[in-house]
């Protein structure tokens, strides 16, 4: 097995580092002696809609890389978070902060795996100029744009009862499932 090296710097020391391009993994500097987590774009958070129980799990087994990829190329795009992304967030957090959203533990079924909320009472989120009203009970998640896409949503958020669809998947598994789906429908 032929492994390719990559170059980068120590973002440290500034001396030149072979890489073996896995992400999630660090690097150490044989000259400074500093380890950092190299990274292909710039994302300020790319675990911000992760939960931590679902990232722990991928690291667990080793796959963590694959994950950061999934993150990075199928959610994000090979950008970053949107403002309309962050915003949910941040009422996300708010709601749980007042008391009427709790966390369940479990988390989303496709990648990023962001976490269920759970509504304690009435209520809604505001962001994006816009309201969205929830009923006690009703589930709250961060939608990822593949989801808003095939859906057609205009906001990041779903509301409603969703423990039937936490199956875990990473949209690239999601992507071939779909391009296996349409080659079917073609040949018929």
């Amino acid at each position: 097995m032929t492994v390719t090296l990559t170059k980068l710097n120590c973002p440290n020391c500034g001396a030149p580092l072979d890489w073996d391009g896995s992400y999630g993994k660090p690097v150490t500097c044989p000259y400074c002696g500093s380890t950092f987590m190299p990274g292909p774009t710039d994302v300020d958070d790319l675990w911000l809609f992760t939960d931590s129980v679902a990232r722990a799990r991928y690291e667990f087994k080793g796959t963590l890389d694959k994950l950061e990829h999934d993150i990075r190329y199928e959610v994000l795009r090979g950008g970053t978070w949107s403002n309309l992304d962050r915003q949910c967030k941040r009422e996300l957090e708010r709601l749980e902060r007042e008391g009427l959203i709790r966390k369940l533990a479990s988390f989303w079924a496709l990648s990023p795996f962001p976490p269920v909320y759970r509504a304690k009472q009435e209520g809604e989120l505001n962001f994006g100029g816009k309201r969205f009203r929830f009923n006690k009970g009703d589930e709250l998640v961060w939608a990822c744009p593949m989801t808003r896409d095939r859906f057609e949503l205009d906001a990041p958020i779903l509301i409603g009862d969703f423990a039937s669809e936490r199956v875990q998947r990473t949209c690239g598994e999601m992507a071939d499932a779909m391009m296996g789906r349409m080659k079917t429908m073609l040949e018929e």
